[in-house]
């Protein structure tokens, strides 16, 4: 109950800060004209007021005395990562949308043709997709708290303009967070969907082993190769729609975390450091990266569940329609990749830290070697 419940917020969220025109109401999807003309409106207000706010942080940031000599181009290059990264989130809501609701009419028919869990109730889901569900809903759900309180931090608080406009960054930067969590949720039924037709494949090789299957049988076989099939193609769907939107938000990672690691030495080199400043600024860069980890660790789960090596196949009756099976299986490899640049999996993940430590050093070399600047 209670991740059904937290799930149930984070659809709310995501509608009030523009992420979606859909509501979530008894675990279906539904659009309405008001929520669509909300979700504009919000969109148009959020393009339009952004800019003009990230000015306005920058100049702030020169007159607070945190960072001690901040050289001023990471701001801009931060700010403009994080403009470009919610711009295109925001201008492609509309085809995200439509992709998020083919994967829920598939998972519905699973469901229709077979007694089955819901697949959005984690309360029926068991083995790792569950624990991996919770963790990613909970590092989502504390980036979101984290960026709404993040304005009570401020220093000058006396001053509630800064606060205002930092509650309203604090939301918008959320924005790409919220999409992505959507592509998680569409992996993460789509692997429930895999799982669940590997098990039924396992039951019908364990009814069939010894003799040769009835024309029901075949049939049930040529069903759960038609839903493997309707699933890939799915997933192959909803990773080319979301292709550019995770380059997108792959470079806005990697310019946050570079950028905040440089800001966070020197604020942690500064004299009036506040500590409880200090953990919250590392809980949250560490959080963003786990939160990252989580998304293409999903995609090594949903890509290991659709290609499951089933050796069960081999141990019982051999038939031709069985044969015709392990074909596909053997030919229909899913690979999720962006753009056609690089895999979403773990391995990506690593070499992402790899750059950012790169990068960190190469600024603060280039903050220590200019007379500029000192620590």
């Amino acid at each position: 109950m209670v991740g059904s419940w937290l799930l149930q917020c984070y659809h709310n969220y995501a509608l009030l800060v523009g992420v979606t025109s859909y509501r979530r109401v008894a675990g279906s999807f539904s659009q309405t004209w008001l929520t669509r003309s909300y979700a504009l409106a919000m969109n148009v207000l959020t393009l339009t007021l952004l800019p003009g706010l990230l000015w306005f942080s920058t100049q702030y940031i020169k007159t607070i005395n945190w960072f001690p000599n901040l050289i001023t181009f990471t701001t801009y290059i931060l700010y403009t990562m994080s403009y470009v990264s919610i711009a295109y989130t925001l201008i492609s809501r509309g085809s995200r949308d439509k992709a998020l609701l083919e994967v829920e009419r598939i998972v519905n028919r699973l469901k229709g043709q077979q007694k089955v869990h819901n697949v959005l109730d984690t309360e029926g889901s068991c083995g790792s997709l569950a624990y991996l569900f919770q963790l990613k809903l909970g590092s989502l759900l504390y980036l979101c708290l984290s960026g709404m309180i993040s304005c009570l931090m401020m220093p000058n608080i006396n001053n509630w303009t800064p606060v205002i406009c930092a509650f309203f960054f604090g939301n918008t930067m959320n924005i790409p967070l919220l999409a992505i969590y959507r592509y998680f949720l569409a992996l993460w039924d789509i692997a429930y969907c895999y799982q669940y037709l590997n098990s039924e494949l396992e039951h019908f090789m364990s009814s069939v082993r010894h003799r040769y299957p009835t024309n029901a049988e075949l049939e049930e076989l040529q069903r759960l190769r038609s839903l493997h099939s309707l699933l890939t193609r799915c997933t192959l769907r909803i990773n080319k729609i979301y292709g550019l939107l995770l380059l997108t938000i792959r470079f806005d990672i990697l310019a946050f975390c570079v950028v905040y690691g440089y800001w966070g030495i020197l604020f942690s080199f500064s004299v009036h450091s506040p500590m409880y400043l200090r953990v919250f600024g590392v809980v949250n860069y560490n959080m963003r990266l786990l939160d990252f980890y989580l998304l293409n660790f999903m995609s090594d789960q949903t890509v290991g569940f659709q290609s499951a090596a089933h050796h069960v196949l081999s141990e019982g009756y051999w038939f031709k329609e069985l044969d015709a099976y392990v074909l596909y299986v053997c030919t229909s490899k899913l690979t999720l990749w962006v753009c056609g640049l690089y895999k979403v999996n773990r391995s990506c993940w690593f070499q992402m830290i790899g750059s950012i430590f790169g990068f960190s050093i190469l600024l603060l070399q280039f903050h220590l070697l200019s007379n500029k600047y000192t620590l």
